[in-house]
């Protein structure tokens, strides 16, 4: 208790005075610097639309898929890695909470082995089901060259890089959002959907998220929803727009130090979230339901 304290207290004295403790400063009314994050389980066309739109705003993104996806859309991942975009090999079939060691390894060189036979690239970068991780991961991550695994938010939108001590890898604590009924969650318009909540309420969780300052966000997106659905499409558009957010240009300038918090302590006292209170989306509105995308705006959008 007392560790989960003095964490609580040494992240807040860094998010509210905008420098470390031991010295140097910046403006704390600085835009943050953002990221997207699009997540795809089975289709192409939202990430398609995604890609030409990031494209010409000289933007990169990171890309969370599985082997499907590799393996059915192998021309098109390799695109988006070639254009910059950071590919991230996701196993989403179980949360690696209390997996044994081997398991973990295995899956994660499986994931690692078709991301870079179709990227050409070294995997940076997994997440396994609802982003958990635990010293089994890290452990497994370091064998592999592994050099960040996603984690649950811990710091609430604002998106904090772990460096444990024991571990070469690195943790990325997404941003989150506290929902009135239906606990914490991603900063995501599946978040907002599952829960029976509308585009427009996603726009304002948007808005007062950014209005709390933080230093660092991560703005993920199911591409089958917030990259092919007009409502939600149109809420990232807006965002990207807005001006209220310095977008990174790529994976590695979000992830530098320079950009947010990047906190070395040791596993024990790096805050861990393992909450999960939804599991069957209850949309208000179905995804067959809502309107589409306009694809003329897009050449790459074409069925």
């Amino acid at each position: 208790m007392r560790r989960s304290l003095a964490m609580t207290a040494l992240i807040a004295t860094v998010l509210t005075a905008g420098c470390w403790p031991d010295g140097g400063s910046e403006d704390t009314t600085a835009r943050p610097v953002g990221l997207v994050q699009l997540i795809e389980f089975q289709g192409i066309q939202g990430l398609r639309n995604w890609g030409y739109e990031l494209q010409q705003r000289g933007l990169r993104s990171l890309v969370f898929v599985q082997k499907n996806m590799l393996e059915t859309w192998p021309v098109e991942i390799r695109w988006l890695a070639d254009a910059g975009h950071e590919i991230a090999g996701g196993y989403a079939e179980q949360p690696f909470w209390d997996v044994p060691y081997e398991t973990q390894l295995d899956i994660m060189r499986q994931t690692r082995d078709a991301v870079e036979q179709v990227t050409g690239k070294p995997m940076r970068v997994f997440g396994s089901k609802y982003f958990a991780y635990d010293a089994n991961t890290l452990a497994a991550a370091d064998a592999l060259g592994i050099q960040y695994v996603l984690a649950r938010g811990t710091s609430d939108v604002e998106a904090i890089i772990y460096d444990p001590d024991e571990y070469d890898c690195k943790i990325i604590s997404v941003s989150n959002v506290t929902f009135e009924d239906m606990g914490r969650g991603s900063l995501c318009d599946y978040s907002l959907w599952a829960r029976g909540s509308t585009a427009e309420q996603f726009a304002e969780i948007i808005e007062q998220s950014l209005a709390k300052s933080p230093k660092r966000i991560m703005l993920a997106c199911h591409t089958y929803l917030g990259g092919m659905k007009k409502a939600w499409w149109e809420v990232y558009r807006d965002v990207l727009d807005s001006g209220k957010v310095r977008w990174a240009a790529d994976f590695d300038e979000w992830a530098a130090a320079t950009s947010g918090v990047n906190l070395q302590l040791p596993m024990s006292l790096i805050p861990a979230n393992r909450e999960v209170k939804y599991d069957t989306p209850a949309p208000s509105t179905p995804l067959d339901e809502l309107a589409d995308v306009d694809q003329m705006h897009n050449p790459c959008g074409a069925p």
